[in-house]
């Protein structure tokens, strides 16, 4: 099911659209949530929740025109987090001008659009190949298993495909 068609399908009250939503992007955003939150796993888990909370109950907030889903639920949890550790620390009584700038992870800042149009460009083999390493975080030998394909394959074709984004978000200026 492409996002999409789950935005389509969460608009119309089908909660299998966003169980499947759950499913694909609940790892990205608890690992967005973490490197924010570091305090408990309940306030990430929480962080993480109230997304998909109000993706169903507001969907129409998403604009694919903008993005792609992945950058906006990003972007989502990476501010109810901030928020959550603003409110975090305003009980520790600490002053709010002291909270650290965060660094946004790569695809939830500005560039974020710009990191999913470079991909976007890789061939579709490849394109999955980084997708499963970098957000699925599966070991090279996993990828290779799961497509039918040599480790040593995997590994070269990976380190060409972050040669050629490298290159592709420096001509963007980005990297």
């Amino acid at each position: 099911m492409t996002d999409a068609n789950a935005i389509r399908l969460i608009r119309s009250g089908d909660e299998k659209a966003i169980a499947a939503i759950m499913n694909k992007y609940s790892r990205m955003l608890w690992k967005t949530a973490a490197g924010i939150l570091t305090s408990s796993e309940e306030d990430i888990e929480e962080c993480v929740a109230d997304v998909f909370i109000s993706l169903w109950q507001k969907p129409e907030q998403y604009d694919e025109s903008r993005g792609k889903l992945s950058t906006w639920l990003c972007v989502m949890v990476k501010n109810k987090a901030l928020d959550r550790l603003r409110s975090i620390r305003a009980r520790r009584e600490e002053p709010m001008d002291e909270i650290p700038e965060i660094a946004a992870p790569a695809e939830t800042d500005e560039n974020g659009y710009d990191l999913d149009q470079c991909l976007d460009r890789l061939p579709e083999e490849d394109r999955e190949i980084v997708k499963r390493r970098y957000y699925d975080e599966q070991k090279p030998a996993e990828i290779a298993k799961e497509m039918g394909m040599d480790k040593k394959k995997v590994e070269n074709r990976l380190f060409r495909s972050k040669k050629k984004l490298k290159g592709m978000l420096s001509d963007l200026s980005v990297y």
